[in-house]
C-alpha cells in the first residue's frame, strides 16, 4: 500500500485516530491525494525494484566492445610473451574497472550486493577496463567495454585493518577490482562504500571493546561518535545484513579459542532487530587476518577471597577464584560434586538402592552413599556457565514453603518407665520410656520416617511424653528443618538443621533411633575473626549427628535466642505459634483494640482496605481503541495494537488505603465493629486529576462521611491532625511515618469546600504536647490522642563502606535517613567515582580494582593506603555489577561477564574480613535465577557460614516513591546479636504487573515478607509528578545549567528541589537524535500507549532538507486473503525466505519493524512516549527509541528524556551531581539504586538498631 501525500516535518505532528474519553483533542486525519492507494506497486521481475523507482541504464560507453574482445587489448597484458615460466594461478586475468555501471537485461541499474547474484539473477556491467597495476581512476587509457559478465560472484578482498576494503567481480573471463563508478551509478555504489566503511568501524569496535559485552545502544553511540553518519541507527539497520555477513566471515578465520564477534550482545541485537538471515551471500577471497586478533582488554584480576568464602565458592567459580594464595598453590580443589548441574541440585531420590542404604533414609549405611540419579558429569560446571541469563518465570501453583509431616506407622514397641507429676493437655506425662531397646526422655532428639517414603528421615525434639488412648504411648515432638529443605538446597551442609515452628503429636513407636543435635553459638570474639577462619571441615554424614545455629522464619535466617535444650518444660513451637496467633488477632479491651502490638482507640487514625468505601470517582483516563476511526492505509501498523497492554500505564494500578479516624468501637459477638469518619484525598474529589497533582501527598479533606465496618478491614495505623495547629503542617508531616493533615472540608455531594468544624480541629492536638498550640481539653489521659511517632534516630551514624558504589544512589538514600556516614567507597569507573566524590566530599573514593584493594587489606597494608582496618566498617553495602544477571542484556557471556559475576565472591570476602554489623547486597531481580539459583544459594550459604543472620527478597522501587518500575533483589545480613531488619512495607501503590515480587527456587515460592501486598498508604508517583516543572528543551540540548521555568507543582517536585528554590537546574540535557529519528518522534502522537505503530506512512521533509520515502507493502501475510490489503514488507511474510531485495530504507516507518514484528511481540514500546499519568520503564544507561527499553520519548516534546528527567525517575534530588559526558551521566543514573529505595532500607535498619539497643538494655 502506498500513500503519496508529502508534508513538511513542522506540519507532520498530526493527531490521529483514537478517541480519548474525556478529552476533546482528536486531531484531523491526514488526507491522501493518490487516487489508487490500494493498488499493489509493480516490481521488475529481474531486479525486484519498484518500476516507478528503478533507475535506468543510460547506455554503453562510446566505442565499447564486448568483454572477450576488450580483454585481448594489448594495454591489459602484463606479459611480453617472452616469459619462460608463468604460474598457473596467474593464467586467469585480473584487471581493474573504472567508470562502471551494473545493470540487468531490462535496462535497470542494479545494486549487486542485495542477493540478486546469489539468486542467479544475471547482472552485467560496463566501464573502462584497466591493468591491475593502474592506480589512476579516470578513464584515460582505459578499454571501453560493455555487457561484461554475467557476474558470477562479487567479493571483498578481506578485512585488513586498513581504510579500504577492496571489492571485485568475477565473470567467466576474468576478475575485476572496482575503482570509481560512473556518475549515474554513483548513488547506488555510494551505499556499498558506506557499508564498507561501516563494517570497518564496527569490526574495529568489536575487536577493541568486545570484552565489555557492548550493547546495541553502545554500538549506535560508537558509530555516532565516529562523526561519519548522520542517521546512525537507520544506517546500521539498513546495512545489517552486510555487516553481519562481514562479521561472520571475519569470525570464520578466527581460532577456536576466540569468542565469535557475532555472539556479542550488540550484534545479536542487530540480528534480531533487522531480521538478518545467514545464507551464502558472497565470497570473501584472499581474506587475510594476519596480525589481527581480538583485543583482550584488561587482564582481569581473579576474585580475591578470604579462606572461608573461597571454600564455599571454589567449586562454582573455579576458574575465577585466585587459588594462588601462597599456601595451597599446588593443591587443587577437593573432588566433590560440582553443585551446579541438575543432578547435583536434585535431592536424593530415596528410591534407588543406594538411597535405601543411606542412614538418613533408615538404611544400614554400609553400601555406597551416593544417589544413583545424582551422579555428577565431569563437565557440569562448564555446562552451568552456559546458563547465564535465565528468564523470570511465574509459577503461582508452587508451594510457599516445604513443611514435612511424619509417618504414624509403628516400628517399635514402647513401655513407660517413669511418670511425671505434670500433665500435657490433661494427659499424664512421663519422664522416660523404652522404645525398642532405646531409652527416650524429654529433651532427646529422635529420628522419624517421613510420611513421604522418598524423603529423608525427619529430626524432632521430644518435648512431652504422655498417654493418649487408643495409641497410649504418645509424644509431642518439635520438628527441625534440614538445611537441604530450605532455599539452600544441596548447597547446605547435610548435617545443618534450622529451628522452625512445626510440631506434631506422634506415637512413640514411630521413632527410628536417637540423634545427636548440637547448638553452635557464635564465639564471643566473632567480630575479630574476619579473614582468619576457613569453612569448618564437614564431618562425615553418619545420619545421626547434626547441629543448628539459626532459626528459619519464611525468608529469614535469624539468631536463636538460647540453646534449644534450655527450654525443656514447654514446646517452643507451640509457644511461638500461640504468640503469633495472639499478635495477629484483634483483641477488644475496654473500648480499645490491640492488634499487632498496636493500640487502637477512639480518635486513632486508621488505614482501611480500599474497597471499604466507594469514593465514586474514576482515576485516570481510559482509552478507547476505536478501530473504525482508523485509516489503515495511512496508519498501516496500527492494527498490531488490538490486544496490546499499554506499558507504563497506571490504568490497573490499585487505589491507596482509605484514611479515616475511629469515632466508636463496639464488640459484637465474635466481631469488632468500628465507626470511622472518612477523609478524602485530593484524587477522590471532583477535580481529582489536577488536585492530586498539586496537593501534598499527606493532605486530606475532612468530610461528614461516616461508615461502620468490621475491624478486619483495618490495614494499619496512621496519624491525623488539623493543619492549622502547626506552624508548618508540611514540615510536621515529614517528621514521622504516615502523618496526614487537613485544613478544610469537602462535601462529596455538592463538591464544595468549607471550613473545618470547631470540634474537628481538636484532632491531633496534644494539649501542651509536642508540636501543638495547646488547643483542646480532655477528661482523662485515656482520652488523650496519641502523639504521632517520629522517625527512629541513633546518636551516631554507622561508618559505612560502599563497594561498586557507582555514583552513590544507595549511599545517598541511606544518608537521607541518618543511619550511615559513608567514609570509604570503591568504584572502578572514573566518571562514576568522580560523581561520588562530588556528592560525598568527606568520603575516600578508590578507583582501583576491588580485588587489588582486597589483596592490600589481607596483606595488612590497609591503613597506609587509606583503607579501613578491621573493626572500623560498621556497615557494608554494594551492588556487584549486574550485567551478567540482568534480563535487560539479552545475550551475555564471555570473560568480562564471568569476571563481574565472580565479583559477588569478592564482595562477600570484604564482608567476611570486616564483619560489619549490617550488610546489604543489591542486584537485579534475575540474580535469584542466575545459574539455576546457585549464586543466590551460595551467597546465603556463605553469609550463614560466616555467622550472619540473613534475609532475602525482591523489592519494587516504585513502592517507595519513584515513578519507575524497577524490581531489585535486596539481601540483608545482620551480625550476631543485632536485630535483623525486615523489608520496608510499600509506601505507594504501584502497577500490578510490576509488583509480582515472589520468585521460585526448586519448586518453592519465596516473597519478601511484606504484609501490604494489595495496597499502600499513598498513591503512585507518576511522570507528571516527576517532571512537569522542568523547562521545555529541544532535541540535543546540551546546556548544562539553566534556570527553572517556574515553581514546583507537585509534592515529589518539592522533594527533588529541596529548600533551594532559586538554584540552577543542572543536567537537563538530552541526546541528539538524527534527522529521520527526530521526524519519527514528531509523528508519534501524545496519547497514552503511542509508539511506532502509530506512525503514518507518509513522506516528510527532514530538517536536513531531504525527503523520506513511503514504505511499500507488497506481500500478503499467511493469515490474509487475496482481497485483503497487503501487510507484508518481505516475502517471508508469505512463508518464503527473506529476500534482501525487499529491504526498504529512509522510510518514516522503519522497514525492519514490520518485517520482524510478528516474532517479537509487535515491538511494543519502541518509539514509545511516556504517559503523563503513567510511569517510566526501568531506567537504562542509554536511552534509544529502538533500544530494549524503547519507551524513552518525552510525553509531549519531540526528543528523548533528559539526564535530569531520568534522575528524577530514580528519585535523585536536583542537587545531586553527575560527572562526565552525557553518556557517562546516563550510565551513572541507570546503574544506580534509587535513593528513595535506599532511604526505605535505611529506616528499617534504624528500627533494627533501636530494637537491638532495647534488647541489650533489657538483658
Amino acid at each position: 500500500m502506498v500513500c503519496s501525500k508529502i508534508i513538511d516535518n513542522a506540519e507532520a505532528n498530526t493527531a490521529k485516530k483514537i478517541k480519548i474519553e474525556g478529552i476533546n483533542n482528536v486531531k484531523e486525519e491526514i488526507k491522501l491525494d493518490s487516487p489508487n492507494l490500494k493498488s499493489k506497486s509493480e516490481r521488475c521481475i529481474r531486479c525486484k525494484q519498484f518500476l516507478d523507482l528503478a533507475p535506468l541504464y543510460n547506455g554503453h560507453p562510446n566505442n565499447s566492445s564486448e568483454e572477450f574482445i576488450a580483454l585481448v587489448d594489448e594495454k591489459l597484458s602484463l606479459y611480453s610473451g617472452k616469459e619462460e615460466n608463468i604460474l598457473e594461478t596467474n593464467e586467469f586475468p585480473i584487471h581493474k574497472i573504472t567508470h562502471f555501471s551494473v545493470y540487468d537485461d531490462k535496462g535497470h541499474l542494479c545494486p549487486f550486493d542485495t542477493g540478486l547474484i546469489e539468486h542467479n539473477v544475471e547482472l552485467f556491467f560496463s566501464g573502462y577496463v584497466k591493468p591491475v597495476y593502474e592506480e589512476d581512476p579516470n578513464t584515460n587509457n582505459g578499454i571501453p567495454a560493455h555487457d561484461l559478465g554475467p557476474i558470477n560472484e562479487w567479493w571483498t578482498a578481506g578485512y585488513d585493518g586498513g581504510d579500504k576494503l577492496p571489492i571485485g567481480f568475477s565473470t567467466a573471463y576474468a576478475e575485476y577490482y572496482l575503482m570509481e563508478p560512473s556518475p549515474e551509478y554513483e548513488p547506488i555504489f555510494k551505499k556499498t562504500r558506506e557499508k564498507i566503511r561501516l563494517s570497518k568501524i564496527v569490526i574495529e569496535y568489536l575487536l577493541d571493546q568486545g570484552w565489555e559485552n557492548p550493547t546495541y545502544e553502545d554500538l549506535i553511540q560508537h558509530v555516532e561518535n565516529s562523526g561519519e553518519y548522520s542517521e546512525v541507527e537507520d544506517t546500521l539497520l539498513q546495512h545489517a545484513q552486510f555487516l553481519c555477513d562481514q562479521v561472520v566471515n571475519f569470525d570464520s578465520l578466527s581460532t577456536d579459542d576466540e569468542r565469535p564477534l557475532i555472539s556479542l550482545p550488540c550484534m545479536r541485537s542487530l540480528v534480531k532487530m533487522a531480521g538478518v538471515t545467514f545464507q551464502k551471500r558472497k565470497k570473501m577471497r584472499k581474506a587475510e587476518r594476519k596480525g589481527i586478533k581480538l583485543k583482550k582488554g584488561p587482564i582481569w584480576t581473579k576474585a580475591v577471597t578470604t579462606s572461608l568464602v573461597k571454600n564455599v565458592f571454589e567449586q562454582f567459580f573455579l576458574d575465577q577464584i585466585d587459588n594462588k594464595d601462597g599456601r595451597d598453590e599446588n593443591k587443587g580443589p577437593k573432588k566433590k560434586r560440582c553443585g551446579v548441574c541438575e543432578a547435583c541440585q536434585s535431592p536424593d531420590c530415596g528410591e534407588c538402592t543406594q538411597c535405601k542404604n543411606m542412614l538418613k533414609f533408615g538404611g544400614s549405611g554400609k553400601s555406597k552413599q551416593a544417589c544413583k540419579k545424582r551422579r555428577c558429569p565431569n563437565m557440569a560446571i562448564l555446562d552451568a556457565e552456559l546458563s547465564d541469563n535465565e528468564d523470570e518465570t511465574d509459577a503461582p501453583d508452587l508451594n510457599r514453603e516445604k513443611q514435612k509431616t511424619c509417618s504414624k506407622r509403628i516400628l517399635h514397641n514402647a513401655q513407660w518407665k517413669e511418670k511425671l507429676p505434670t500433665k500435657y493437655d490433661g494427659k499424664d506425662c512421663y519422664a522416660s520410656a523404652t522404645v525398642g531397646n532405646v531409652d527416650i526422655k524429654p529433651g532427646d532428639f529422635v529420628m522419624l520416617k517421613s510420611e513421604n517414603p522418598n524423603e529423608p528421615l525427619c529430626i524432632a525434639k521430644v518435648v512431652y511424653m504422655y498417654d493418649k488412648l487408643p495409641q497410649k504411648f504418645m509424644f509431642h515432638g518439635h520438628l527441625l528443618c534440614r538445611g537441604t529443605d530450605t532455599i539452600l538446597g544441596e548447597t547446605a551442609d547435610p548435617r545443618e538443621l534450622f529451628l522452625v515452628d512445626n510440631c506434631e503429636d506422634l506415637p512413640l513407636g514411630t521413632i527410628v533411633h536417637k540423634a545427636e543435635v548440637e547448638f553452635r553459638k557464635p564465639p564471643s570474639n566473632w567480630f575479630d575473626l574476619g579473614g582468619e577462619l576457613s569453612l569448618q571441615e564437614p564431618l562425615e554424614d553418619d545420619g545421626k549427628t547434626f547441629f543448628y545455629a539459626k532459626r528459619l522464619e519464611g525468608n529469614r535466617f535469624i539468631d536463636v535466642e538460647t540453646s534449644f535444650k534450655d527450654v525443656d518444660d514447654k514446646c517452643d513451637s507451640c509457644r511461638r505459634k500461640a504468640e503469633n496467633n495472639l499478635y495477629n488477632t484483634p483483641i477488644y479491651i475496654e473500648g480499645r483494640v490491640k492488634w499487632k502490638n498496636v493500640l487502637y482507640k477512639v480518635g486513632t487514625g486508621v488505614f482501611l482496605n480500599p474497597d471499604t468505601y466507594d469514593f465514586k470517582t474514576k482515576r485516570g483516563v481510559e482509552i478507547t481503541d476505536s478501530k473504525e476511526n482508523v485509516d489503515e492505509t495511512l496508519y498501516p501498523e496500527f492494527y498490531r495494537k488490538k490486544s496490546d497492554n499499554i506499558k507504563g500505564s497506571n490504568i490497573d494500578t490499585p487505589d491507596p488505603f482509605t484514611v479515616g479516624v475511629i469515632e466508636e468501637i463496639q464488640k459484637q459477638s465474635n466481631n469488632i465493629k468500628i465507626k470511622v469518619r472518612i477523609f478524602y484525598r485530593p484524587e477522590n474529589t471532583a477535580s481529582s486529576i489536577f488536585m492530586s497533582h498539586v496537593k501534598d501527598l499527606n493532605f486530606l479533606y475532612y468530610t461528614d462521611e461516616v461508615i461502620t465496618t468490621s475491624f478486619e478491614n483495618v490495614a494499619g495505623k496512621c496519624y491525623l491532625a488539623y493543619g492549622d495547629n502547626f506552624e508548618s503542617p508540611s514540615d510536621w508531616s515529614k517528621k514521622g511515618p504516615f502523618r496526614f493533615y487537613f485544613t478544610e472540608t469537602y462535601d462529596p455531594k455538592t463538591h464544595r469546600n468549607d471550613e473545618v468544624p470547631i470540634q474537628a480541629r481538636k484532632i491531633g492536638t496534644l494539649g501542651k504536647g509536642k508540636g501543638g498550640k495547646g488547643k483542646g481539653k480532655f477528661k482523662s489521659d485515656k482520652d488523650l490522642p496519641e502523639p504521632a511517632i517520629e522517625w527512629e534516630t541513633i546518636g551516631k551514624p554507622l561508618k559505612c563502606m560502599d563497594v561498586f558504589a557507582g555514583c552513590g544512589g544507595l549511599s545517598e538514600g541511606l544518608h537521607q535517613t541518618g543511619v550511615t556516614e559513608t567514609l570509604w567507597a570503591i568504584e572502578k569507573e572514573t566518571a562514576a567515582a568522580q560523581a561520588f566524590r562530588l556528592n560525598n566530599p568527606d568520603c575516600k573514593v578508590f578507583t582501583d580494582d576491588c580485588n587489588a584493594l582486597l589483596t592490600l587489606v589481607l596483606n595488612g597494608q590497609a591503613k597506609e593506603k587509606g583503607l579501613p582496618v578491621k573493626g572500623e566498617v560498621e556497615m557494608l553495602v554494594g551492588g556487584p555489577p549486574c550485567q551478567g544477571f540482568s534480563g535487560m542484556n539479552r545475550f551475555n557471556a564471555g570473560q568480562y561477564s564471568l569476571f563481574k559475576n565472580s565479583l559477588v565472591v569478592s564482595f562477600l570476602s570484604y564482608c567476611e574480613y570486616y564483619r560489619p554489623k549490617y550488610f546489604i547486597l543489591e542486584n537485579v531481580r534475575n540474580f535469584v535465577s542466575f545459574k539455576r539459583s546457585m549464586v543466590l544459594k551460595l551467597t546465603i550459604r556463605c553469609l550463614l557460614a560466616i555467622g550472619y543472620q540473613v534475609t532475602f527478597g525482591v523489592l519494587q522501587a516504585g513502592h517507595y516513591g519513584v515513578p519507575q518500575t524497577r524490581r531489585r533483589l535486596i539481601l540483608i545480613a545482620a551480625a550476631p546479636g543485632y536485630a535483623l531488619p525486615k523489608y520496608p512495607e510499600p509506601l505507594h501503590v504501584f502497577n500490578r504487573r510490576g509488583t509480582q515480587l515472589s520468585f521460585a527456587v526448586d519448586g518453592c515460592r519465596y516473597d519478601n515478607g511484606c504484609e501490604w501486598t494489595e495496597s499502600a498508604p499513598y498513591r503512585t508517583i507518576c511522570v507528571r509528578d516527576a517532571m512537569s516543572d522542568l523547562p521545555d528543551i529541544k532535541n540535543g540540548c546540551n546546556t548544562i545549567e539553566m534556570s527553572y521555568d517556574g515553581d514546583t507543582v507537585s509534592h515529589f517536585q518539592k522533594l527533588m528541589r529541596g529548600s533551594d528554590e532559586t538554584g540552577l537546574l543542572k543536567d537537563h540535557i538530552c541526546k541528539e537524535m538524527s534527522a529521520i529519528v527526530e521526524a519519527r518522534i514528531s509523528q508519534i502522537p501524545t496519547y497514552p500507549g503511542a509508539d511506532w505503530r502509530d506512525l503514518p506512512n507518509i513522506s516528510v521533509k527532514l530538517n536536513d532538507g531531504t525527503m523520506t520515502k513511503i514504505l511499500r507493502y507488497t506481500y500478503r501475510t499467511k493469515k490474509q486473503t487475496k482481497s485483503d490489503t497487503p501487510r507484508g514488507v518481505c516475502q517471508c511474510a508469505s512463508g518464503g525466505t527473506c529476500d534482501p531485495a525487499d529491504r526498504q530504507f529512509n522510510t518514516l516507518i522503519p522497514w525492519c519493524l514490520p518485517h520482524t514484528a510478528d516474532r517479537h511481540n509487535h515491538w511494543a514500546g519502541l518509539y514509545g512516549r511516556l504517559e503523563w499519568d503513567g510511569f517510566f520503564g526501568t531506567t537504562i544507561t542509554n536511552p534509544e527509541p529502538m533500544g530494549k527499553q524503547g519507551r524513552v520519548l518525552h510525553p509531549e516534546q519531540n526528543r528523548v528524556v533528559s539526564v535530569r528527567e531520568c534522575a528524577r525517575s530514580q528519585g535523585f534530588p536536583d542537587t545531586f551531581k553527575f560527572f562526565g559526558n552525557i553518556l557517562d551521566k546516563h550510565r551513572q543514573v541507570g546503574n544506580a539504586v534509587p535513593p528513595p529505595l535506599g532511604a526505605a532500607l535505611g529506616r528499617e535498619i534504624l528500627k533494627a538498631l533501636v530494637t537491638t539497643k532495647c534488647l541489650v538494655e533489657r538483658e
